[in-house]
């Protein structure tokens, strides 16, 4: 790892340390310290395959309510994405059932302090980074292997 690399993650956790105080000084009394940051993968996952269909054509339809989003294909292959979070813990399960021989991806996060961090053992490829990720990054860890298959 060169000296840039190991910049530019201080850089990140530095900000992600500063946007987390704002979060929780502007949250609200009774909302959930995680809520921000699953309102942000939320949205984020909504705006994105918006943007991928309106680029390539309604490819992908996306299902979602205060608990749950589902971002599933109009046409083969038949590969799809489940989130949905625990109310009471926090903690988000991803499910990727695949229509082709293979591993589905599965696996827990947990929002804390405005990032996100895999909760044990993540089943599937491609592996989620070894450190927390920003709620942008989360969205492109679930949806890259679904919307582009053929990138790596």
């Amino acid at each position: 790892m060169s000296w840039i690399d190991d910049c530019l993650q201080q850089q990140r956790k530095s900000h992600a340390v500063k946007h987390t105080e704002q979060i929780t000084e502007d949250r609200p009394e009774g909302v959930p310290a995680w809520e921000s940051t699953w309102k942000k993968v939320r949205d984020g996952i909504k705006n994105d395959v918006l943007e991928f269909n309106h680029a390539r054509g309604p490819q992908f339809q996306v299902s979602w309510s205060d608990w749950i989003i589902q971002v599933i294909p109009k046409q083969e292959p038949i590969d799809t994405a489940v989130l949905e979070i625990d109310q009471k813990t926090g903690t988000m399960k991803l499910t990727c059932p695949i229509s082709h021989s293979g591993l589905p991806r599965r696996g827990e996060f947990k929002a804390v302090n405005g990032s996100i961090i895999c909760q044990g053992e993540f089943v599937g490829q491609p592996k989620p980074p070894n450190r927390a990720i920003t709620p942008e990054e989360f969205v492109e860890f679930i949806l890259k292997p679904l919307l582009f298959p053929d990138l790596k």
